[in-house]
């Protein structure tokens, strides 16, 4: 994506007698008069100016700067409904699933056991209950860190599956209390769906797409009623693409396949940052991360927290983190700001 090249355009002509980089000086003049990060930060959110500090290909791209900016974007681009915030308060947190026992390799001598189990399962008949996770509780507000520690085994992604209300597979106790300042966990699961995310350990992309359509298709699906900036669902999606590509260092990888474990595509490591990004697109007010640092270098870690850290500063948005092997650095920035709280050590 190149940057346009500014012009004046002091009357709007019809579509058919401009040329294609009139068209483009067009827009960007107009997208100018509408902008409201002009007046904060003298730049527009779309990078109309070569080396501007918001141009997500330019060489001067601040990360902060554009956060601050796209904030007060989304803040003025409708007064009567600011971006919404979410937390997360639960007391009595009892987690319970059933087991089936333990697990052997098929063979004939065993083959009675299995249909015998199965035929239980087809009955509805209860086996073993296992308790996961037993009186928890903690208070997490808008615009903080909480890192969810634990050893193996232990409970952290039944956890994060729970706050995210995604429950398939164990139950959770009627006398659990939740609460997202004042609406309900069934209310979380059917109406408020894209308000509390979950992201997996493992990655799930389409393999054939481009990590820039799987990106821009991710941003597209995330647009907000309301664009900011008075800019095209387009333009806005295709910015957004771009500007977490940046912030991931993935913009080299655009036009390459995501891929997967038989299709060959990006890296590892790159196909883990392709998953966090589209996660970020979504700026969802509470954000569970099972283990995303998974397949990241020690740079890449970091980054990723110095990411989560910004937008819980700038947009006070909340991340539950369940983080092995972190780094000394890594740890450092997320404890630097908000609550950081082991859950599960016990």
């Amino acid at each position: 994506m190149s940057s346009l090249m500014t012009s004046e355009v002091t009357t709007l002509a019809s579509p058919g007698d401009l040329s294609d980089r009139q068209r483009e000086d067009e827009l960007c003049n107009v997208a100018r008069s509408v902008s409201k990060a002009s007046s904060l930060l003298g730049n527009d959110l779309l990078p109309c100016d070569e080396g501007s500090a918001l141009d997500p290909w330019g060489p001067n791209f601040d990360v902060l700067l554009w956060t601050k900016a796209f904030q007060k974007l989304r803040s003025d681009a409708d007064p009567n409904q600011r971006p919404r915030v979410s937390g997360i308060a639960f007391k009595n947190l009892r987690i319970s699933g059933f087991s089936s026992g333990s697990m052997s390799q098929e063979t004939i001598g065993n083959m009675p056991w299995k249909l015998v189990n199965s035929v239980k399962a087809m009955l509805g008949i209860k086996q073993t209950k296992i308790d996961i996770i037993h009186e928890a509780e903690a208070l997490v507000l808008p615009g903080e860190i909480v890192a969810v520690l634990g050893p193996p085994g232990s409970g952290c992604s039944t956890l994060l599956k729970t706050i995210a209300a995604d429950t398939y597979g164990f139950s959770v106790d009627k006398d659990s209390i939740i609460n997202y300042h004042g609406i309900r966990p069934e209310q979380i699961g059917r109406e408020y769906r894209g308000d509390a995310v979950y992201t997996a350990e493992v990655d799930e992309n389409f393999p054939k797409l481009t990590v820039g359509d799987t990106l821009y298709f991710a941003a597209l699906a995330r647009t907000p009623g309301t664009i900011p900036g008075g800019f095209t669902k387009e333009q806005y999606a295709m910015h957004l693409r771009d500007v977490v590509m940046k912030m991931f260092g993935i913009s080299h990888t655009v036009n390459t396949i995501v891929g997967d474990n038989f299709v060959r595509g990006v890296s590892g490591g790159e196909r883990k940052r392709v998953t966090i990004a589209e996660v970020a697109l979504s700026f969802a007010p509470l954000q569970c991360w099972d283990n995303s640092t998974r397949g990241l270098d020690s740079a890449n870690a970091l980054k990723f927290c110095r990411a989560l850290k910004t937008q819980a500063k700038y947009m006070d948005l909340s991340s539950l983190v369940a983080i092995y092997q972190a780094s000394q650095d890594a740890y450092d920035v997320s404890s630097s700001f908000g609550n950081l709280a082991n859950l599960l050590s016990d």
